[in-house]
């Protein structure tokens, strides 16, 4: 049963922020943070300044104006009625959603010219694939091969860069070994979960003639995708971490790695495709507990 639109003026400013998902852009962090402390620590001559004025901005431009405007332009285009990622019950799209998904995201491009040219740059583009991802046409979204690459890319690769443009000033610095490796991480574990995502929204997807990975590859697929891409990750991953700070963050890192797989190898061998709301909850507990592991981690080493 479809949910009844908001009417006046706070209702519907309520629908409009909850639209933004922003507890739900948190889960994203890591990507970020990820990028923050190996532009930190690779840095010729040992680490400079950790947390810096433009590395906050950075931050606060991605997970709450491009990430939250990206979600609520989604919104609009999608209309799901359905649990989607952050939200079990999503409120009903009303008229101004589109409008302010555009302000947003274009506010989040202002803020982005504060933090440096380079990481403008990165914003740009990350704002002109998530229209491409959204919009009836060319809707990237709808394609197996053009929905991962997309957010692998944007919500992955271009990420880790705009940390890395937000720490260092530039982007062609990352063509060190450890620069360029260190992109492979984030990018490998977005395409590994993405997959997992759309395991609760099959039907609502096919209604929509949307072909994601799980509707065109199957679930089977989808899980082996995921389950591969998350090993990639993780070991380029632990390979940048051996070479920036050693063995100890090695064992500790692989070991909440190894968990992650085992709780997505044991989901795929019991999944049932009709317990919608179990699996809405399975990816979210899964999303909350990696991103909040390494999260820590990742400000801890950071800070340190």
């Amino acid at each position: 049963m479809s949910a009844v639109p908001a009417t006046g003026w706070w209702p519907v400013a309520r629908t409009l922020l909850v639209h933004l998902r922003l507890h739900f852009q948190l889960l994203l962090a890591p990507v970020f943070l990820w990028g923050w402390l190996v532009a930190t620590h690779a840095r010729p001559g040992g680490p400079g300044s950790r947390v810096t004025a433009a590395v906050v901005l950075a931050f606060v431009c991605l997970h709450v104006f491009l990430y939250g405007g990206a979600t609520a332009f989604n919104s609009y285009y999608d209309r799901d009625q359905g649990p989607i990622g952050g939200l079990e019950r999503p409120p009903a799209v009303v008229p101004a959603l589109l409008p302010f998904a555009v302000v947003t995201k274009l506010a989040g491009l202002v803020l982005a010219a504060f933090v440096g040219r380079s990481f403008l740059a990165v914003c740009v583009l990350l704002v002109l694939l998530s229209v491409a991802y959204s919009r009836s046409w060319p809707r990237l979204k709808a394609r197996p091969w053009g929905s991962l690459l997309t957010v692998g890319l944007g919500q992955g690769a271009l990420v880790y860069l705009g940390a890395w443009a937000a720490v260092r000033g530039d982007v062609h610095s990352i063509l060190d070994p450890v620069g360029a490796l260190g992109a492979l991480p984030p990018t490998a574990f977005v395409v590994g979960l993405y997959p997992l995502t759309q395991l609760f929204q099959m039907d609502e997807d096919r209604a929509r003639g949307d072909r994601t990975v799980a509707v065109a590859w199957g679930v089977t697929t989808g899980f082996a995708v995921s389950l591969a891409s998350q090993a990639i990750g993780g070991l380029a991953m632990l390979a940048v971490l051996g070479r920036l700070f050693g063995p100890a963050d090695v064992l500790l890192v692989g070991a909440g790695l190894l968990a992650q797989l085992g709780f997505v190898a044991r989901w795929a061998i019991r999944f049932d495709a009709g317990d919608t709301l179990a699996n809405f909850h399975r990816v979210m507990r899964l999303n909350a507990a990696g991103a909040t592991g390494l999260g820590l981690y990742l400000l801890v080493r950071g800070a340190g």
